[in-house]
């Protein structure tokens, strides 16, 4: 396992990103005085952990500090501390409305909030660069992902944060991608390498046929390609392709398939490390993913791969087998931990090295997301 606590004070000076942080216990220095911390107390001595994986890192507020404040004040330590851990969690900040998150990711990302143009999840705008969490149904897992892995120039940090807490499930599983990689079956890591992956997205169009669209009001995994790029005109959709390095072919209904051939693994923009980036294995439903009952009702409702909401291949069109997708998702599965949301959570998420997912869950829950 990688030792991340060894190496921290050695990034300090490195600049970039956000990283992750922590909350469990507060050590006992840091609650003698928040006017000592804000000058001169390092930001790592506020670093606590919820499991034995760190992840994620977390600092609890102080006497009711403002994160805003934290984040401008501790921009470059913070940011070593996210490239480190991969995600840091700030608890207990106080934060309330979407304006109040907005504010914060603004603070992190410089104010350039990424439009989530082009995906594949149905979500709706909540107010400027910030969202909300994909809308499918709360009785599904969402897999482990590196949001919108399946683009050449996919999202460098996120942020969530939690509005309302679920009260039963809900959590959004996080998994180290470097460990990932490492566990990856060595056949499978090989041969995803040498051939590489092919996405392929259905976005719907204005003609769909009403059987497809009455299924779709029930399973809620399909969206339009007008929803995904927020406009009508199919020569925007295809230059928008064209510039994330995909192709687009128009069907009958209008519909359009989405391609994008990439590699299974991607170096970090600033370390250098190696990371499993892709989702392949959650762009495909087998039996042990989803349970023989719902697969058989998915495959039925989507006999045709490429009329599927998404779906993925070997890049030289080779399958992608069942028993392949499962041996990927237990290396998966073996480094992700879970923790329950608070309200008021602000989780920061650095994508290349950590991917995110989402328990079933009932009740309430509502969680914004912005990116970078």
């Amino acid at each position: 396992m990688l030792n991340k606590v060894g190496h921290l004070n050695s990034l300090a000076g490195e600049p970039g990103a956000w990283n992750r942080s922590g909350v469990d216990a507060q050590p006992q220095n840091v609650l003698k005085d928040l006017a000592s911390d804000r000058e001169g107390m390092q930001i790592d001595e506020r670093l606590t952990f919820l499991n034995e994986m760190q992840l994620p890192a977390v600092i609890t507020a102080i006497h009711g500090e403002p994160l805003v404040e934290l984040l401008a004040a501790r921009r470059e330590p913070l940011a070593a501390i996210l490239r480190h851990y991969g995600a840091i969690l700030f608890r207990g900040f106080g934060l309330r409305t979407a304006e109040e998150f907005q504010a914060a990711a603004a603070e992190c990302f410089g104010d350039v909030l990424r439009p989530y143009v082009g995906g594949i999840s149905p979500r709706a705008k909540v107010t400027a660069g910030v969202y909300e969490s994909t809308r499918f149904p709360n009785y599904l897992r969402i897999p482990q992902h590196n949001e919108m892995s399946y683009l050449p120039d996919s999202p460098r940090t996120l942020a969530f944060f939690c509005e309302v807490a679920p009260g039963n499930g809900g959590e959004t599983p996080l998994a180290d991608s470097r460990i990932v990689y490492e566990r990856i079956p060595a056949d499978i890591r090989e041969r995803f390498e040498q051939a590489g992956i092919r996405y392929s997205r259905y976005l719907y169009g204005p003609r769909w046929n009403p059987l497809n669209r009455l299924f779709n009001l029930i399973s809620e995994l399909h969206t339009s390609w007008m929803e995904a790029f927020a406009t009508g005109d199919r020569a925007v959709v295809e230059r928008v392709c064209a510039d994330q390095g995909g192709s687009v072919h128009w069907d009958w209904e209008q519909g359009a398939r989405i391609t994008n051939d990439l590699p299974p693994a991607r170096l970090h923009p600033q370390t250098g490390e190696k990371v499993w980036f892709n989702q392949a294995a959650s762009f495909l439903a087998t039996p042990q993913s989803t349970g023989l009952p719902r697969w058989l009702l998915y495959t039925a409702a989507h006999p045709f791969p490429h009329r599927r909401p998404f779906h993925a291949t070997l890049a030289n069109g080779d399958p992608i087998s069942h028993s392949q997708v499962s041996r990927i998702n237990a290396a998966i599965e073996s480094a992700t931990v879970r923790f329950p949301w608070q309200r008021g959570d602000f989780l920061l998420v650095d994508n290349y090295l950590v991917s995110h997912g989402r328990m079933p869950f009932k009740g309430d829950r509502r969680i914004l997301v912005a990116m970078r």
